[in-house]
């Protein structure tokens, strides 16, 4: 008769860390600060399946379009502009925070859709971890978008989770994984989670966010610090600042 070979402690250790891992939600470290939702946000949530609910917030954004393009007429008159895309919870004060329907937003708008603003009327375009969130060729499309709407000498300022550091990292070259994602049962997981968690399409190092930038026609496309910006006060979210890559580029 065959039979099973014996099951030590260590594969039932790594047997319960696996299960408990799948079961999640996983955390990040440095992301405390994270808001709650929005009472109505979080009933939409807990009634709404998760696999139809970003079709369903496009369909509803697209049908207040019309009303969305008046808003923006309205909107362009402000000094200085400063557009804030993918707001998503982190409404900024002072900005032009848009997104889809389902969070705070000054104006409803599918950035698949483009910017609904003039040639270079904005001053500042800030998005962070938005680019992740759409395929390569989206996010470069956006970004010249951003540069087809900042005035000359405008800034765009980009936050994307850092690849390149997570990458880094596993290869041995730093703690950066077990710091900002602690208790993953293998390194590779823990670097999954950037990939293909939470709608991810595309991933950013800080070569490839600049090769983008330079691309869409920016110039003067530097790595900045958290808080350190052109932009005062710098747009940055605290909760984002452990694993985040910033960018900043300008309109020649």
């Amino acid at each position: 008769m065959n039979r099973k070979p014996a099951q030590t402690d260590l594969d039932l250790d790594l047997g319960l860390d696996l299960e408990h891992y799948l079961r999640g939600p996983v955390t990040i470290s440095g992301n405390e600060g994270y808001p709650p939702l929005p009472p109505l946000s979080g009933l939409a949530r807990a009634l709404v399946p998760e696999a139809v609910a970003p079709a369903l917030r496009r369909m509803l954004t697209d049908l207040l379009r019309p009303w969305a393009r008046r808003r923006a007429v309205a909107l362009r008159g402000r000094c200085p502009l400063l557009l804030h895309l993918g707001s998503g919870r982190f409404p900024k004060d002072g900005w032009v925070n848009i997104d889809l329907v389902g969070v705070p937003v000054d104006l409803p708008w599918n950035l698949a859709r483009g910017i609904p603003f003039p040639t270079a009327r904005a001053d500042a375009v800030f998005h962070e971890h938005l680019l992740e969130h759409l395929s390569l060729a989206a996010g470069y499309r956006l970004l010249r978008e951003c540069a087809r709407v900042l005035k000359p000498g405008g800034v765009l300022r980009i936050g994307v989770p850092d690849v390149g550091a997570y990458l880094r990292s596993y290869a041995g070259m730093s703690d950066f994984i077990a710091r900002l994602r602690p208790g993953r049962p293998t390194a590779l997981l823990a670097v999954q989670e950037v990939f293909y968690h939470h709608g991810h399409q595309s991933a950013y190092d800080l070569e490839t966010l600049q090769l983008l930038c330079h691309g869409a026609g920016f110039v003067r496309v530097e790595q900045r610090p958290f808080g350190q910006s052109r932009l005062r006060p710098a747009p940055d979210s605290p909760h984002r600042r452990a694993e985040t890559l910033y960018v900043e580029a300008v309109k020649p």
